[in-house]
C-alpha cells in the first residue's frame, strides 16, 4: 500500500512540472511612435522606435484629428518601413485642428509556448494651422 502511494505522489509532481513548462510565457516590448506635420508637402510622417527590432518594422501607424469630444478620426493609414518610417499623405489638405500618430498594437510571436506582443504607442500632440 505505501509504494502505491509513493508512485501516486510522483505521477501527481511529475504532471503537475509538465503543465508548468507547457503553459508558455507573454512578453509586451514597449514602442514610441514620432509624428511631424510638414507645411509644405502637406504630409504628416514620423518613426516607430522599440528595443525588440520586430515592432518597429511592419508596424500599422494611423494619423487621427482629435476631436473636442476627445474622440478622434483616423486621417490616414501607413505601413512602416525596414527601419520603422512611416508616411501618410492625406486626400485633402489637412484641416486645422490637433492631430496624433498611433503605432497599434503588433504580435510578433504567437504560438502556444510563446505569444510576444509590441504594446500600442501615442505620439505627442501636433497642432495643425
Amino acid at each position: 500500500m505505501r509504494r502505491l502511494g509513493t508512485g501516486l505522489i510522483a505521477t501527481t509532481l511529475i504532471s503537475g512540472v509538465v503543465a508548468a513548462g507547457a503553459a508558455g510565457h507573454t512578453v509586451k516590448y514597449d514602442s514610441v511612435v514620432t509624428a511631424k506635420f510638414d507645411k509644405q508637402a502637406k504630409i504628416f510622417d514620423g518613426t516607430v522606435d522599440s528595443a525588440k527590432r520586430g515592432c518597429a518594422r511592419k508596424r500599422s501607424v494611423n494619423v487621427r484629428l482629435r476631436a473636442a469630444d476627445g474622440s478622434s478620426t483616423v486621417i490616414g493609414t501607413d505601413l512602416t518601413d525596414s527601419l520603422g518610417a512611416w508616411v501618410v499623405a492625406p486626400t485633402s489638405d489637412p484641416a486645422p485642428g490637433i492631430y496624433f500618430a498611433e503605432a497599434t498594437k503588433k504580435l510578433t510571436r504567437k504560438n502556444e509556448k510563446h505569444r510576444h506582443v509590441c504594446k500600442p504607442a501615442v505620439s505627442k500632440d501636433l497642432t495643425v494651422k
